[in-house]
């Protein structure tokens, strides 16, 4: 066991406080001094303040003392000076001693509540515990909730304290109540981990276990319940078995005392003044010819069996077993990256709240410094060993999938490194049953850009760029289920030991032979290979059977058969939409939920049929988020959600599948002549109802949203309202009570665009009505300020023009000639609603010549 004070003005800290110097002439003052930049050397940049202020947390607190209820408040330390101090003084870490400000005690007390009495205790001031608060719901079930991962609002997933003083037999109920997740493995067979000192070790545990959700459906909690084996027991609950910052220091410090070929240094010091380790493994001082490879582990504190896989892979690397691949291949290994998370007990983040995960392509040397260093020694290595530098591993836990498996780069399947980089999950596969082959992803997703896998393959090109991710709950082979223990973690580890040690004499012999059969063909094949690739990868039999009849007559050909078989079940077995990865808000998970729920409305439960094609947009440029929160959206959710056809700006390009189709026909109507042009557009508008093409009229100037406001409620009332963007509504989903309703002409949709200048609005403005006096038809007063006539047809474009308007054609079903959708039958239904509605339209205001006149010349003046 580490002592606390062992050897601490030994280690090489830098930027000691130094004592402090009393003034003996008080009537001096260093103010002036200070206000000039002077400072005194004082080292507070160990010192963060912590702060774990969370709405639904402190509610519950106040809520529980009026009634009484609260029983346990937790540990909630001020600044990383408060933490070192409580939780060292039970592990015994080393960590930087820096000055420790006095503050006041934010909540009411500290642990169990002294006002209230109970024969069960509760406690989690302990090295990654953090329960925050208990409420005693009754003598037999409490309600728990954790404390939120350090200078977040969220991130509650992981959980680990204990429990005292029940008796035997007796049988309590706890229910987590504040877990953000809406999947875990708890819905697929996984029980809470549970440590009994009537039985010392880890297993899974408890009955009825329910995970559901709470608080209006913001919130997940987990309900289980326990059973007392003996009076007065000692009972751990934990989210995965704990390895905390000072079991891998005990760990590490055994294996290098019976372990000669490792070297220990100091990898960097954490955000609080935590020392990480290094270790490097190696076989001599001679590094030529030889392979490296670089190994980190646990940069999210809550996946704590990354750090038991781990601690297997250490156990093989200095073992005797290890030294067949130390003597081939140079391993450095960060056993532990985020030390500050795993001592405070956060689920996801450091202390600074971001996922350090999410910071390898923009790293803050201050408040990233272990990315920062991770960095730094991927890029030495790479400056000494080369292409030689074969690999990089990052171990994980995963909490919503079984087994264990890996996520590795994307390459296309005549390239040589899909099958290089596919043959360490292979390997794995043949080697155990807890692997599973078909559960991997050879991908890089645009989220997961920023990850340590993501960054070093795109800097270095790192081909065996892993991310080995082990199940939080169980894994399963044809037959039946395994619950995981420490044990099955430390022998995966070990597994992976050995399975480096076939890799990289195999990527060996491979690299040898690919290298002998393409150094003669490289020189003239590859004018060809750039022409491929620049036709974006396309496939090609030549470079696929090149790369694979390479190997055909090797003692490989078997391994590129079973991979290049492999290739259609990975596409069908694997997918992103399982992935354990989060943002940094701490709300992720719920804001997630909400938009699956809008993105999953169900539109297959529509009962009228034979009804047209419509096309649906939503042109909206803010993100989701936004619209979800925005109360200006929300006000204008109704109109913007009303079916319509593509009434939008015509300068505005949308997502449109028919964008193309519709360039082509305008194109060709612009490329004829005036006459011709003229033509052409009085065709397509009408051909329309006869079902041979399709227009859609387009606004170029924006028109006042209230005037329409009666057609809008009335659409909307008759119409179906969908939610999802870009979505293509087919003839079965839209009702259309009205008869004759022609699709052509729906309702207008106003946008925020910037305005054009008041000459150009008043110049259409007028030409829009001379167009209209020179009509002999009367047309309704809607359709008069869409700029249409509906009983006289447009003739020209240029007519068009000055209406602000162009023709683009839509790919919708035209309706069937029985239903006719004749274009008066629309004008009566539309005018029976507004013909006694007003303009509400506000007069723009005239702005006189002599304002532009003299605004000219003062700009002349202030220049001269």
């Amino acid at each position: 066991m580490l002592n606390q004070d062992v050897d601490l003005n030994i280690q090489p800290f830098l930027n000691q406080i130094p004592k402090a110097i009393t003034l003996t002439d008080h009537s001096f003052s260093l103010e002036n001094d200070m206000l000039l930049g002077w400072a005194p050397k004082v080292d507070y940049s160990k010192l963060l303040t912590l702060n774990f202020a969370n709405h639904l947390n402190d509610s519950i607190i106040a809520k529980a003392l009026h009634n009484n209820q609260l029983l346990y408040l937790g540990f909630r330390p001020q600044d990383t000076g408060q933490m070192h101090k409580q939780y060292s003084n039970g592990s015994s870490y080393p960590f930087k001693q820096i000055k420790i400000l006095q503050r006041k005690p934010q909540l009411p007390f500290l642990g169990m509540n002294p006002n209230l009495s109970s024969r069960i205790l509760f406690n989690s001031t302990f090295e990654s515990g953090n329960l925050d608060i208990v409420v005693k719901c009754s003598d037999t079930e409490y309600d728990l909730y954790m404390r939120v991962d350090g200078n977040t609002k969220g991130h509650t997933l992981w959980y680990n304290f204990e429990m005292t003083g029940m008796k035997k037999t007796e049988v309590i109920q706890l229910n987590i109540c504040n877990f953000r997740k809406s999947r875990t493995l708890y819905e697929r067979g996984m029980k809470p981990y549970i440590w009994r000192s009537t039985n010392p070790e880890w297993l899974q545990g408890g009955e009825q276990i329910q995970y559901k959700t709470h608080y209006n459906s913001h919130y997940n909690s987990l309900s289980f319940k326990l059973v007392c084996n003996g009076d007065n027991e000692v009972i751990k609950v934990a989210y995965c078995v704990p390895y905390t910052y000072t079991q891998m220091l005990e760990f590490c410090w055994n294996m290098q005392k019976n372990c000669n070929h490792v070297e220990k240094t100091v990898f960097c010091e954490s955000l609080s003044g935590v020392q990480l380790p290094l270790y490097t493994f190696s076989y001599g001082n001679n590094y030529q010819n030889q392979k490296c490879m670089i190994i980190q582990a646990r940069i999210h504190p809550g996946e704590s069996n990354g750090s038991w896989v781990m601690q297997g892979l250490l156990e093989f690397l200095s073992s005797q077993q290890g030294l067949k691949l130390i003597k081939k291949c140079v391993i450095k290994v960060v056993p532990m990256m985020n030390p500050d998370g795993v001592i405070l007990g956060n689920y996801r983040t450091g202390i600074a709240g971001k996922d350090l995960n999410r910071r390898f392509k923009l790293t803050d040397q201050m408040l990233f410094p272990t990315v920062w260093a991770m960095k730094r020694l991927v890029k030495e290595q790479h400056s000494i060993f080369g292409n030689n530098l074969i690999g990089f591993i990052d171990l994980h836990g995963h909490s919503v999938k079984k087994n264990v498996f890996l996520y590795g780069p994307e390459y296309p399947l005549w390239n040589y490194n899909y099958y290089k980089c596919r043959v360490l999950a292979k390997l794995l596969g043949q080697k155990t049953e807890m692997f599973r082959y078909y559960s991997s992803i050879f991908r890089i997703s645009q989220s997961k850009k920023s990850t340590a896998r993501g960054v070093f393959l795109d800097l270095y090109d790192i081909v065996n760029c892993f991310t080995i991710e082990s199940s939080n709950g169980s894994y399963y082979n044809q037959t039946q289920t395994f619950e995981f223990t420490c044990k099955h973690w430390i022998q995966m580890g070990w597994i992976i030991g050995e399975t480096l040690t076939e890799l990289v004499e195999m990527q060996s012999e491979m690299d040898m032979i690919y290298n002998q059969k393409n150094d003669e063909t490289k020189r003239s094949n590859r004018q060809i290979k750039n022409q491929m690739f620049n036709k974006k990868r396309s496939f090609t039999g030549y470079q696929e059977d090149q790369c694979y009849q390479q190997f055909q007559n090797t003692k490989f050909a078997n391994l590129f058969d079973e991979l290049k078989q492999d290739a259609d079940k990975m596409n069908i077995s694997v997918s992103d939409k399982e992935s354990d990865s989060s943002d940094d808000d701490g709300s992720e998970t719920y804001l997630e939920d909400i938009k699956q729920q809008i993105l999953q409305e169900d539109f297959s439960k529509s009962k009228y049929k034979d009804k047209p094609m419509i096309s649906i947009m939503q042109p909206i440029s803010k993100s989701k988020i936004e619209q979800r929160f925005s109360p200006r959206i929300q006000q204008q959710q109704s109109s913007q959600q009303s079916i319509m056809l593509s009434i939008q700006k015509s300068e505005k390009k949308f997502n449109n599948p028919s964008r193309s189709v519709q360039n082509s026909i305008i194109k060709k109507v612009s490329s004829n002549s005036q006459s011709k042009k003229s033509t052409k557009i009085t065709n397509y508008i009408t051909n329309y109802p006869n079902g041979q093409n399709s227009a859609t009229l387009v606004f170029q100037e924006d028109y006042n949203l209230n005037q329409f406001q009666p057609s809008q409620q009335f659409m909307h009332t008759t119409l179906q309202r969908p939610s999802t963007a870009n979505l293509e509504v087919t003839e079965e989903d839209i009702p259309f009570p009205i008869q004759s309703f022609n699709t052509s002409n729906y309702n207008v949709f106003k946008q925020h665009t910037r305005l054009r200048s008041n000459i150009t609005i008043n110049k259409q403005i007028k030409d829009q009505k001379k167009l209209q006096s020179k009509s002999h038809q009367t047309t309704p007063p809607l359709l008069q300020q869409m700029g249409i006539n509906v009983k006289s047809k447009l003739n020209t474009q240029t007519n068009l023009e000055q209406l602000g308007l162009k023709i683009k054609p839509q790919h919708f079903l035209a309706p069937k000639k029985s239903e006719e959708p004749l274009i008066t039958d629309l004008s009566k239904n539309i005018n029976s609603i507004i013909e006694n509605q007003k303009s509400t339209r506000p007069p723009k205001p005239n702005v006189p010549p002599s304002f532009y006149s003299v605004k000219r010349h003062m700009m002349l003046r202030l220049k001269n």
